[in-house]
């Protein structure tokens, strides 16, 4: 020890003074007797693996003495068991600055340099485990106990990791696992609060006192019965030797078939939904497209009769052009309110729309929506010569007309329904 006033080696220990410079020397060796007694209380608690008493004793002993360098090294190595490998490393830079020659710390923070990778998984490690208690604070506690168990598969001596998911598994119940969780996390410090109170917590709700040591049989207890002497609970995941059965073609074949079902069902949920939505978003569109179409007719159509009103020579013509624009407007808007019903699965009234349909004035655009329509309804249009397959399907033994559709006693005069003053074009502009 060095005269904190002139920094003289003190040789001799029994005198209360410096033989330097004669200074009062007392309260320095008290202090630097506390510093080293409780450096070897926590060298004794770390023997035993009571690792949260020794950080608790040689933290007291850096308070005394800082450039105590055995202590300060210790407290790194007793960070690094318990997965702290950042406290760990500060404290080894603190040290090696201290005393660059001659420190154990040089020695630490070479080892980890030299091994990069596990250096990389360690740190990796602590970034999920951040991650994992986000996790939990967000309410998403079976994603953060999937992650945890990845974390302890990498990092086995993150006390924190085992305490965060034993309390995620306190939380569901699930009382067997947190008692192995926190056996293995109590394996690597026996003395630990938090792991003692979570343990109290699960015997409280089980009934069942936890056993954290196991008493030998005997003193010539052989090493093949320690191992039949482990608790199922210590492992939650045990490796057997595989063993060779023979096993029969059938079971394969049966496996082979499940799977090509449930691909099959996995094409019908997931594909199949996508596919019929693109094509009624394609149809939707083409909808849309002719609305807007439809308007402009109507425009042409008031305008024509404008001019057969103001033209007396050109009436017939004029009549004639509005007698097609009218049917076509009419075979319009029969098609639009049955393609309109058939998405509200509403057949009957589909059915019933589509027969005021005039098939040969419609363009080839809107043939492929006339049958789609005519196809699921079983019912067509005026003009059209095709039977429809749906109505050959469904016709069964009933009776039917020539389109394929069952007469339900619908009135004739549902043109009035679908007159020109009835249509709308803000409804179809707001519905497409």
């Amino acid at each position: 020890m060095n005269c904190m006033n002139c920094g003289a080696f003190l040789t001799d220990m029994d005198l209360d003074y410096c033989p330097s410079c004669g200074y009062n020397v007392l309260i320095q060796k008290k202090v630097d007797y506390l510093s080293k007694s409780f450096y070897n209380q926590g060298l004794e608690k770390a023997s035993i693996r009571d690792l949260s008493g020794a950080i608790a004793y040689l933290k007291q002993s850096l308070i005394y003495d800082k450039k105590n360098i055995q202590a300060r090294n210790l407290l790194g190595l007793v960070y690094f068991e318990t997965g702290e490998v950042v406290a760990a490393l500060s404290e080894w830079v603190i040290s090696k600055n201290l005393k660059p020659g001659r420190n154990l710390a040089t020695e630490y923070i070479q080892i980890l340099q030299a091994n990069s990778n596990k250096l990389t998984a360690i740190n990796k490690t602590i970034r999920k485990y951040n991650h994992a208690l986000l996790l939990c604070r967000e309410g998403h506690e079976d994603m953060a106990a999937i992650q945890l168990r990845k974390i302890l598969t990498q990092n086995p001596k993150l006390i924190k990791g085992y305490h965060l998911l034993a309390l995620i598994q306190i939380k569901n119940g699930e009382w067997n696992r947190a008692r192995r969780t926190l056996r293995k996390a109590a394996k690597i410090d026996k003395t630990n609060t938090t792991t003692l109170r979570f343990l109290r917590e699960v015997d409280e709700q089980t009934g069942v006192p936890t056993r954290l040591e196991k008493g030998k049989k005997g003193i010539f207890h052989s090493g093949s019965k320690k191992a039949q002497d482990i608790d199922a609970e210590d492992s939650e995941f045990v490796v057997r030797t595989p063993v060779y059965r023979e096993h029969s073609k059938i079971p394969v074949f049966l496996l082979l078939m499940s799977g090509i079902a449930a691909g099959a069902v996995a094409f019908w949920l997931l594909a199949v939904p996508a596919i019929r939505q693109n094509i009624y978003q394609e149809a939707n569109q083409q909808i849309v497209q002719y609305s807007e179409s439809l308007a402009t007719q109507g425009a042409e159509l008031t305008r024509a009769q404008g001019e057969a009103q103001e033209s007396g020579d050109t009436a017939e013509a004029v009549s004639e052009q509005l007698t097609q624009e009218q049917a076509k407007s009419q075979s319009y808007e029969a098609l639009l309110t049955a393609y309109a019903y058939l998405q509200q699965d509403s057949l009957d009234e589909a059915a019933v729309a589509v027969q005021k349909v005039q098939v040969d004035v419609l363009p080839d655009e809107l043939r492929s929506i006339y049958t789609t329509v005519r196809d699921a309804t079983g019912v067509t249009g005026i003009g059209d010569t095709q039977d429809a397959s749906s109505g050959d399907e469904s016709g069964g033994d009933g009776s039917s007309d020539e389109s394929g559709y069952e007469d339900t006693g619908y009135e004739e005069d549902y043109s009035e329904d679908y007159s020109e003053d009835s249509y709308s074009e803000d409804y179809y502009e707001e519905d497409y």
